[in-house]
């Protein structure tokens, strides 16, 4: 981030201007920088945008900078000392300011809003340089500069319209921690996983609305799916009313911070195990990535499409598994391949039918190979195995995921309406998760499920249908983990 030092007073023409270093003066700039007229910048405050004007560059001792108007300008590094206690305010001001801009102010070819361009003012207000000052700002910064500003806001695995609202939820937890969640180069080579905003708070003595971290550990353990629902068809800055309206009534109540706040978490023993498994298991990921990715996935695709063609093959050869089995045998088979991750026994006795749950269980099969394969870990855990054994605490690498079949209604000759409980270590809905702060929580949803049969020429029961027509979250386990050595 631009820091207070980068922040001046300087008298042009007479008169005190505020100013921001953008660069050294013996920095060259492309020739066609700044050619054509000014853009205009953003102000917010009260959560109301206006336009912010900047006047001109100028030379100071052999610096760069761009002035305007005199006002009182913060860092945005404020945003965890003195203006911690107005973060949430400011944030969300920052939110209105993307939200109500054009894609040519937002200029999002990585998908964030770099740092660079936002300053903090007199209480919660905002001001987001335009975009041809940040071209000026972006050309001149270093390559580290660049990669505390822009990159490590990045995740790798997030949709590209849902990085502005990651971005918010990752200026919350700057503001609650002193550190970006993916600031540490090791926790971004190995799995994006944060050190837990709760642990934080404990050991600094703090609360904070269950509600506010909730909805701020939701954003960042976000899947794809949910991601692409929140998003929907909005482009540019608009899906940020997603975040304006779940962030609207929170509550947050944190004092100033202060470097000491940062050191009280990062002195604890937990802190030092977490640390440590990032460092592994980035080492871990860097050695694949350089010398086993390629024999890793070939070796990976192969068994892959081996397997396809002989399923493939296998489909119109011999019977599926469910063959000789009555309707009641077959949607028990069915919920069976689901919770053992089976994408080819899942659809074993399903012809010509989209079935809900096809993309999820493939999705899990691939993540639980993939691994497999570099990590050596099997990170799934049928729920049935888990409920025999009385909910046991579970490594914490390990989803919890599967169903039970809890009984079948006839509903007429071809159709079957099935009673059952899922286990999921995600949330259907992202309502259901705010209201808890635990990592490891299994969502325990009441499904029924509808299935019609056709009896085929070849002499067993196809389910040609198989709708979800209920679906309501009954209960949340936080399930105790055992933790990594």
């Amino acid at each position: 981030m631009i820091g207070a030092g980068d922040i001046a007073k300087i008298t042009v023409d007479g008169r005190t201007r505020s100013a921001i270093r953008i660069g050294s003066k013996e920095d060259s700039l492309p020739s066609h920088i700044l050619q054509g007229g000014k853009k205009e910048g953003v102000i917010v405050e009260n959560g109301i945008p206006r336009p912010f004007l900047w006047d001109s560059i100028t030379f100071e001792n052999d610096q760069r900078y761009v002035y305007f108007d005199e006002m009182e300008l913060w860092s945005l590094e404020e945003l965890f000392y003195s203006k911690r206690p107005l973060a949430l305010e400011i944030v969300r001001n920052i939110a209105i300011g993307l939200e109500n801009a054009p894609e040519s102010f937002l200029n999002l070819e990585t998908g964030v809003f770099p740092l660079y361009r936002i300053f903090l003012l007199k209480g919660s207000g905002v001001l987001l340089l335009p975009p041809d000052i940040g071209d000026v700002i972006s050309i001149l910064r270093n390559d580290e500069e660049r990669m505390g500003e822009v990159n490590v806001l990045i995740r790798r695995d997030s949709e590209q319209q849902f990085k502005l609202i990651m971005e918010m939820a990752e200026l919350l937890y700057y503001a609650v921690a002193g550190r970006l969640p993916y600031q540490d180069q090791d926790i971004r080579h190995y799995k994006y996983e944060e050190y837990p905003l709760a642990n934080i708070l404990e050991a600094n003595g703090e609360k904070l609305d269950e509600r506010t971290v909730g909805l701020i550990n939701f954003i960042l353990h976000s899947k794809r799916r949910e991601m692409r629902d929140i998003m929907g068809n909005r482009s540019g800055g608009k899906a940020l009313v997603w975040f304006l309206e779940k962030s609207r009534d929170l509550e947050w109540n944190l004092g100033e911070g202060s470097d000491d706040m940062i050191g009280a978490y990062e002195d604890t023993g937990e802190y030092s195990r977490f640390a440590k498994r990032s460092v592994d298991g980035a080492r871990r990921h860097n050695f694949f990535r350089r010398r086993g990715t390629i024999i890793t996935v070939c070796a990976i695709a192969g068994v892959l499409v081996a397997a396809f063609l002989y399923d493939y093959i296998s489909a119109f050869l011999e019977p599926p598994v469910t063959a000789g089995m009555e309707q009641e045998a077959v949607v028990g088979c069915f919920y069976d391949a689901q919770s053992n991750i089976d994408p080819t026994g899942l659809m074993d006795a399903v012809k010509g039918a989209s079935i809900p749950q096809e993309s999820e269980v493939t999705n899990l099969y691939v993540t639980g190979r993939m691994r497999q394969a570099y990590e050596n870990i099997d990170p799934i855990l049928n729920v049935n195995t888990w409920l025999e054994k009385g909910m046991p605490a579970v490594p914490e690498y390990t989803m919890v995921y599967g169903v039970v079949l809890d009984r079948t209604e006839r509903i007429d000759d071809n159709t079957l309406r099935a009673y059952t409980t899922w286990y999921t270590p995600y949330a259907a809905d992202e309502s259901d998760a705010e209201e808890t702060e635990q990592d490891n929580t299994v969502y325990v949803y009441s499904v029924v499920q509808d299935f019609t049969f056709n009896w085929n020429d070849r002499g067993w029961w196809n389910i040609i249908d198989a709708p979800i027509t209920e679906s309501s979250l009954v209960d949340k386990i936080s399930v105790p983990v055992i933790p990594a050595t």
